[in-house]
Order: structure tokens, then sequence, then C-alpha cells
């Protein structure tokens, strides 16, 4: 129990720090960015860890499916230190998509889900949390739209993924991906594409049917 309480107490002072003064050598957010650090969300639990940010004002919280794994109950930290508990509501294993709703959660700003496609050779950005940072931007450019790869070694794929060049670092799964010129969400970050070094994404647009089937079934639960 001390050591949790110690982890937590260093983590949320890191956010701080950070927040404060901003870090432009390693990509971390200053105080530009102070909507975002109440979105987006560090998720963890026995199984490991990863990002997830709020797609609702009432606490529904959008991330990856591997990164919840098998449990029902996540712990998730906001970049201004903030400690919240989610149960899953909704997973889907071949969308590697999953749906949290935060407990007791006061109201908050949600991300804006685009309804604009994406376009080739557009900039994007990600904001996560990763080992090494509390809180990072990641920059790139899409690359590929309407991508295909297999998912978790089944036969089963998904013809839509995005490919970008952005760095992703691990606990970047289920980051966001964001266009900055309107702040708008484009994509679900899932991880680097087969032997390279290049983002995978989900699109929200070719999986909006998902997404707002899960909103209009929860949005409204308390």
């Amino acid at each position: 129990m001390k050591e949790a309480m110690t982890r937590m107490a260093v983590k949320g002072i890191m956010a701080i720090l950070v927040f404060a003064v901003g870090d432009p050598a390693t990509g971390t957010l200053g105080l530009r960015d102070e909507t975002l650090t109440s979105q987006v969300f560090l998720i963890e639990n026995e199984e490991g860890a990863g990002t997830g940010f709020l797609i609702e004002e009432s606490g529904l919280v959008l991330t990856n499916q591997h990164v919840v794994g098998t449990l029902a109950v996540q712990e998730l930290t906001t970049f201004g230190g903030e400690l919240f508990s989610g149960e899953v509501l909704e997973t889907n294993r071949f969308l590697d998509l999953a749906l949290l709703r935060i407990r007791d959660y006061p109201g908050g700003e949600p991300l804006v889900l685009s309804v604009r496609r994406a376009e080739r050779m557009e900039p994007v950005m990600s904001v996560s949390w990763t080992e090494d940072h509390p809180f990072v931007i990641r920059e790139g450019v899409i690359q590929q739209l309407h991508a295909t790869a297999g998912f978790d070694g089944k036969d089963a794929v998904f013809s839509e993924f995005m490919i970008a060049n952005t760095d992703l670092d691990p606990g970047m799964s289920g980051s966001p991906v964001i266009r900055p010129e309107t702040g708008e969400v484009i994509g679900i970050n899932v991880g680097t594409h087969p032997w390279s070094t290049l983002s995978l994404s989900v699109p929200v647009l070719a999986v909006e049917r998902v997404i707002d089937g899960w909103v209009d079934e929860h949005g409204n639960e308390e």
C-alpha cells in the first residue's frame, strides 16, 4: 500500500511540474495545451498500462481493448494528477476498442470526434503518457489510408487502418490521433505497423457506428 501511494504521489508531482514548464525537447505539454490535461488519461491495471481519452462529458473514455485486457476495473489518472476508477462497459476485440465509464466523474469537456475524413499527407499529433515522460505530444504525417493488417495472429483483418510516421512509445496505445488545426480526433492509435516504426490507428469515421452505438447506450447512464 505504501509503495502504491508513493508511486501515485511521484506521478502527480511529475505531471504538475511538466504542465507548468513544458519540455520542448521531448514534446511534452505546456500551459498552451491546458484543456488536454483533463481529456487524456493514463489507464492502468494489473496487466499493463496505456492511454485513453474522454469522448462524452459524463465520463465515457475510449481506449484499446488490449489496454484494458481482461479486467473490468481500471485506474485512470489525468495529467493534472486527478485519480479516478473506471469500469469497462464495452469491448470490440476485432477493432481493438474499449469503452470505459469513470466512476463519480464530476463532468468535463470531451474531445470532439471528427466528421471530416482524414487525408493522405495530413499533419497529425498524438497526445499520451509514456514510460519516460508523464505526458507527451508526438507529431507526424499520415502516410497511407485504407491499410490492411492482420489482427492478433488471426485470419480476420481490418482494411481501414491509417498509417502515419508518428513515433510511438510504449504507453501510447489508445491515444487520440488529433488534427492540430481543429483539435478534433480522427483516429485511435493501436500500435506500430508490422516490421516498421510507423504508427497504426483506427479512423473514427471507419468505426463511427460502433462508437455512436456505445455512446447512445451508455451516455446518459449514471
